[in-house]
C-alpha cells in the first residue's frame, strides 16, 4: 500500500517533518469553514453555482463536503471528546452586521457573512457538542483574525487535526500560518474537500512533509485511541 509520504512530490535534501506522537502530544482538531456559506448543498455558493450554470462542475465537491468530508469529521470529534481534548470550528462571521470589518480579499471576493447571517451556520450535521470552541474568522487564515493561538496556547495544544474547506484555500492557508507558529500539524486528507479535485491534489502534495503531515481519518483515529485515558 502506497503511503501519503511516498506519494509526496515535496523531496527536501536537509531533512523531513517528525511525525507527533499522539500518545504523548496533547492535540486539537481544527475544522475549517464547514457551514452553510460554501459547504452546504442548499448554501449561498451552491445556489451561486447552480445560477451561473456551473453546477455540474461542482457538484462534486459539495457531494464529497456531505459525504465523506463531514462524517469523518464527526468520527474525529467523538474520539477527541473521549479523550478530553478539543475541538475547534472556525467560520466566515463579520462582527458587523454589513460585514465591514471583512479583510480585503474576502471583501473582493464577495464573502460577505454579516453579524446575523444564517450563511454563517456551521453544517447541522457535524454534532457540535457544548464544549467545543467556535470562532468567527474574517480572514483566509484564522491566525490572522481570531485568537486562536492564544486560545491553543492556553489549551496547551502543541499538534493539530487539521480539517474542512477548501484544501487549496483557506485550509492551506491556516496549514501554513500554524507550522510556522510550531505547531505540529496533521493534515487529514479525507476530512477535506476542495472545488477542484485537481487543486486539492495539488494541495496536498505542497504541503505533506514540508507544512505538515499528511493522513487519513483511519490512520488518525488510531493515533487518538492510543492516548491513555
Amino acid at each position: 500500500m502506497t503511503t501519503f509520504d511516498e506519494r509526496t512530490t515535496t523531496r527536501s535534501v536537509v531533512g523531513r517533518l517528525q511525525p507527533p506522537d499522539l500518545t504523548r502530544t496533547r492535540c486539537a482538531m481544527v475544522v475549517i469553514d464547514l457551514q452553510i456559506l460554501d459547504a452546504a448543498l442548499d448554501g449561498e455558493h451552491a445556489q451561486r453555482a447552480r445560477e451561473l450554470g456551473r453546477w455540474d462542475e461542482l457538484e462534486g465537491y459539495f457531494t464529497r463536503v456531505a459525504e465523506v468530508v463531514v462524517p469523518n469529521v464527526v468520527r474525529l470529534g467523538r474520539a477527541l471528546r473521549e479523550r478530553a481534548l478539543p475541538v475547534i470550528y472556525l467560520r466566515c462571521r463579520s462582527l458587523h452586521p454589513d460585514a465591514a470589518d471583512n479583510g480585503l480579499r474576502f471583501r473582493e471576493f464577495g464573502i460577505a457573512v454579516g453579524r446575523d447571517d444564517p450563511q454563517a451556520a456551521l453544517l447541522p450535521d457535524l454534532e457540535v457538542a457544548g464544549g467545543d470552541f467556535v470562532l468567527d474568522k474574517t480572514t483566509a487564515s484564522p491566525f490572522w483574525s481570531t485568537h486562536l493561538d492564544r486560545l491553543l496556547r492556553q489549551l496547551q495544544i502543541e499538534c493539530l487535526l487539521m480539517t474542512g474547506v477548501v484544501t487549496s484555500g483557506c485550509v492551506e492557508s491556516a496549514v501554513r500560518d500554524a507550522s510556522d507558529l510550531d505547531y505540529r500539524v496533521v493534515l487529514v486528507e479525507d476530512a477535506c474537500a476542495d472545488r477542484e479535485p485537481e487543486l486539492h491534489d495539488d494541495s496536498i502534495r505542497r504541503m505533506n512533509n514540508n507544512f505538515a503531515l499528511v493522513r487519513a481519518t483511519g490512520e488518525v483515529l488510531d493515533g487518538i485511541r492510543a492516548v491513555p485515558d
